[in-house]
């Protein structure tokens, strides 16, 4: 069971595509000649959230899919409607990467991220990640040299995970987003997101609910995402 189905976990899991498309190509050519091995989910969500923040006040479907290849080489993409600045959008994220096991219970995991905003492009940005993965912790670290098209940020994503039963688990993770200009809405204070949810799987079937919360930094700009929050997610 993955750690957080938000993030991709080692553990799991147009011209503003232009980077990362070509770091997912240069991932597939590091590979040659291996079967890629791939998976889809879509998700229904009370409330799509993205660190802390309301991406739109009404239910969400989303898609994701990813492709894994040998050598610990892999692809993928979400899509999503979201509300930005007050306008009804699109969202598509694009990423690709590398993880390889260190150990037998700790992984490394690192590559890059592109944001795209369907209706605002000024606002698309791309982040490059590494992170670490012991048994059912992960610690990852996201740098952004223009964070929703402004300044730099940093965001620390830590995430773990408790089996409960055969199929219940709770999912508990902890974010920190420090910016480094005071361009990013002119908050230059840290924000940090705090999410406990509990996921229940049956088949290809995912059921979810839980509670989030904003600790401070809710001056940004953005709308705290709602307390409460659910999502039932189909994997094919």
């Amino acid at each position: 069971m993955p750690i957080d189905d938000n993030d991709r976990q080692p553990s799991s899991p147009a011209p503003a595509l232009t980077g990362a498309l070509a770091f997912c190509l240069a991932a597939i050519a590091a590979a040659p000649g291996a079967v890629a091995q791939t998976s889809a989910d879509v998700t229904l969500v009370s409330e799509y959230a993205m660190r802390g923040v309301s991406m739109g006040p009404r239910p969400a479907l989303q898609l994701r899919v990813d492709h894994d290849f040998d050598a610990g080489w892999y692809a993928g993409a979400f899509a999503s409607p979201i509300s930005l600045y007050g306008r009804g959008q699109g969202l598509l994220i694009v990423y690709g990467g590398r993880a390889l096991p260190l150990t037998s219970s700790l992984s490394w995991d690192a590559g890059i991220i592109r944001t795209i905003y369907l209706r605002n492009r000024e606002a698309d940005y791309h982040e490059f990640y590494a992170g670490l993965t012991l048994d059912r912790v992960n610690a990852r670290l996201s740098y952004s040299p223009a964070y929703y098209g402004a300044g730099s940020a940093v965001y620390l994503d830590l995430n773990g995970g408790i089996p409960l039963s055969e199929r219940l688990a709770l999912a508990l993770h902890a974010g920190l987003l420090h910016p480094f200009s005071t361009d990013y809405h002119q908050a230059p204070r840290d924000r940090a997101d705090l999410r406990a949810t509990l996921a229940y799987d049956k088949d290809d079937w995912r059921l979810q609910a839980g509670w989030q919360t904003l600790v401070h930094g809710s001056d940004s700009g953005f709308p705290r995402a709602r307390a409460l929050v659910a999502s039932v997610s189909r994997r094919f």
